[in-house]
């Protein structure tokens, strides 16, 4: 048995998948997975989403008493390659501490909910909380500049909305609230689809041996770039091969993902196209 350490209702999202792909039975236990950072930065999250999920899982392995635990942690923000697009990438782990091993793996989805105005009382919002998908997706309501409380978390009404709002802007230097998706994962549906695609991702990979030594967890570990430019020869940053790797062992094995002789377009060659 594992043991998930949660406090946003996610067992529903990754037992099902582990048990069905390696019958692996899970538990939830409630721990205070907060006290590692939350989404609206009151508790800031100090260390990379990987080590905020391991240290998830551990306190829950801790609470419970179990040597093999589970967790998920989510990073929702602007997309590097796509600025105007917000992605959210959640990453589930499972740590063994009888096999010394960490295996986890991620999802990234574009179609995460997060919405955000700023409102004085008495607004219209109606096309806000239409593309806010209220109220299926929670709120969240604090002012929107000098004064950081009060939060206001998982609104679900109009009434609750209203209320917030009031309060909030009267604390504000700027007399307006901020009201924002609750992107916790028990508030937000969109988010809670990509949780549940990365605990499936993960099962796959638990459910997948070492060819060397059999342990679970085989599975990509990089990604070698450098595909030559068609033109010129200089390597494009492009996929050309990936490396799997064991959690449990040093065995190593190079895929490549594009034949030999596949050549890069010279428009991204940063020597053709600088």
């Amino acid at each position: 048995m594992a043991v998930l350490a949660t406090k946003h209702e996610k067992l529903p999202l990754v037992g099902p998948p582990l048990a069905d792909a390696v019958g692996l039975r899970v538990e939830a236990v409630e721990v205070d997975t907060d006290a590692l950072g939350t989404f609206t930065g009151d508790i800031p999250r100090h260390g990379s989403p990987l080590d905020t999920a391991v240290a998830k899982a551990r306190l829950g392995m801790s609470a419970a008493g179990l040597r093999l635990g589970l967790a998920s942690e989510g990073s929702i923000g602007p997309d590097p390659a796509t600025p105007l697009a917000v992605a959210d990438r959640e990453i589930v782990v499972l740590v063994d501490d009888d096999s010394g091993i960490v295996i986890w793996e991620s999802h990234s989805s574009w179609d995460v909910v997060a919405a955000a105005t700023n409102v004085s009382p008495g607004d219209d919002l109606g096309p806000f909380l239409f593309e806010a998908r209220f109220p299926d997706h929670q709120l969240i309501v604090r002012p929107s500049t000098g004064a950081l409380h009060p939060i206001y978390k998982g609104i679900s009404s109009i009434g609750q909305l209203t209320a917030a709002v009031a309060e909030c802007a009267a604390v504000a230097t700027d007399n307006l609230a901020l009201v924002e998706t609750d992107l916790r994962a028990h508030a937000c549906p969109s988010r809670r689809a990509v949780i549940a695609a990365a605990a499936e991702r993960l099962a796959d990979r638990i459910a997948a041996r070492c060819p060397s030594c059999g342990a679970p967890g085989w599975g990509r570990i990089d990604i070698l770039l450098g595909v030559p430019c068609a033109r010129c020869g200089t390597e494009v940053a492009r996929p050309r091969a990936e490396i799997d790797g064991c959690p449990a062992c040093v065995h190593r094995d190079t895929r490549p993902v594009v034949s030999p002789e596949e050549r890069a377009d010279p428009g991204a060659c940063p020597r053709c196209n600088p």
